[in-house]
């Protein structure tokens, strides 16, 4: 099934940022060789990328269609670090490219930006023959699971809200 790719206005059907040669000439242009392969793979890869960026992060502004827009962007309301309006009529080229950085992760991993996590499945203590270990992690969470793309932050800082529950406010940092 082909991409719906958001074209700016607000789709209700959106399924992408980005489309296949968005992607392909971006990692061209990155020299990242495992982007290769099937049309259908990289789809899906994009598909992926695209619910990761639109569900996981607090975007600054406002959908511009509200609650019917499929995906994230494009918004309203929106600036970046040095003050300058980002257009309401187009998904940001930080977008875009962060899309197509997370779509190479899940073409090589799928699901990995949102593996499943089971708090009751972690492994506190363990013995291997008169050796032990015992670790445990008392905040590990399903979002401390997800693997952090510090090239992706850097390339949406800008555009995530300040402090609100983010722990990224501007640019990329760890904590």
């Amino acid at each position: 099934m082909a991409l719906i790719v958001e074209d700016g206005s607000g789709m209700t059907d959106a399924d992408a940022f980005i489309s296949v040669e968005y992607a392909d000439a971006y990692h061209s242009a990155m020299v990242n060789a495992t982007w290769t392969g099937d049309v259908a793979l990289k789809e899906g890869a994009i598909r992926r990328a695209t619910a990761f960026l639109s569900n996981s992060y607090q975007w600054q502004g406002y959908k511009r269609q509200g609650r019917p827009q499929a995906l994230a962007w494009p918004r309203v309301d929106v600036t970046d670090r040095e003050g300058w309006g980002v257009a309401f009529d187009a998904v940001p080229v930080e977008i875009q490219k962060a899309t197509a950085e997370v779509a190479l992760r899940e073409l090589v991993s799928p699901g990995s930006m949102n593996p499943d996590f089971l708090a009751s499945e972690q492994v506190k203590r363990e013995k291997i023959g008169q050796i032990e270990v015992e670790y445990l992690n008392a905040n590990a969470s399903a979002q401390s699971a997800r693997p952090i793309l510090l090239i992706v932050q850097d390339i949406i800082g800008p555009l995530l809200c300040k402090g609100a529950g983010n722990s990224l406010v501007g640019s990329s940092y760890r904590v």
